[in-house]
């Protein structure tokens, strides 16, 4: 199995998207959570939301590394995933990643 923090190798179209939407779903439902438990004190409240900050910066990452991957297999500078903190050219650079089909036809696998 493929590592998806690394940012070597490609990743499909749909690997993109399945890594771009579950991330943002596990940060939700723990917003969720922390709300639902203020109740409980603060020290429960204190470390669910420094769990909440670790995922977040790992989400960083995974998104830097999944749009590199993608990039890489679209056929253009995996460099490009650099442009994410620049507003508005990191959100194209989301789309051209999310919606450019593969460049390069892989052994064995099928052209998309």
């Amino acid at each position: 199995m493929k590592s998806i923090f690394t940012f070597q190798g490609t990743i499909s179209r749909s690997q993109f998207w399945l890594g771009m939407l579950a991330p943002p779903v596990v940060v939700i439902l723990l917003s969720l959570l922390i709300n639902r438990l203020a109740p409980l004190g603060d020290a429960l409240v204190v470390l669910l939301f420094f769990v909440f900050l670790v995922l977040l910066s790992g989400w960083l990452w995974l998104v830097l590394a999944l749009h590199a991957k993608r990039l890489r297999d679209a056929g253009l500078s995996p460099w490009n995933c650099l442009l994410f903190f620049v507003p508005l050219a990191g959100l194209v650079v989301f789309f051209i990643a999310g919606f450019k089909p593969t460049a390069v036809e892989r052994t064995g696998a099928p052209t998309r």
